[in-house]
């Protein structure tokens, strides 16, 4: 009897590590989560958040003026980071998790934060 349970032991020690082995290679990098912020936001409408006529004239003005292409540059890549813990990484904004990368996919944990992060910027759509 102990002799089985040795060899279950050792069997699911043997898969627990050949799976640790797997998910760290295969663990997303920070580009791959900013390219999942960036469809999300690419797809996101900021009518959907709960904007006073203030921040939605600024949103207003500074999608209009263009700069919504460099949002991903000049907004949200300098307050995102990436916390690799080897088996698989977090994307945070502002301390807050907002996506999850294992087994080389990304997914958004927090679609709330994202936009919510970008408006508590410091008013960030009056700044060009």
């Amino acid at each position: 009897m102990k002799k089985k349970i040795k060899k279950i032991l050792l069997v699911l020690i043997l898969i627990f590590a050949a799976l640790a082995v797997v998910m760290s290679m295969t663990n997303p990098s920070t580009s791959d989560h900013l390219n999942v912020v960036a469809d999300y936001l690419n797809k996101f409408d900021m009518s959907q958040i709960d904007l006073n006529e203030e921040e939605q004239a600024q949103y207003t003005a500074y999608m209009s003026s263009g700069a919504n292409a460099n949002i991903m540059d000049k907004v949200v890549k300098p307050m995102f980071q990436v916390q690799d813990y080897g088996l698989w990484s977090v994307g945070k904004i502002n301390d807050k998790n907002v996506t999850l990368g294992l087994f080389n996919k990304v997914m958004i944990i927090d679609e709330e934060e994202i936009p919510k992060a970008l408006l508590d910027r410091g008013k960030v759509f009056d700044k060009k």
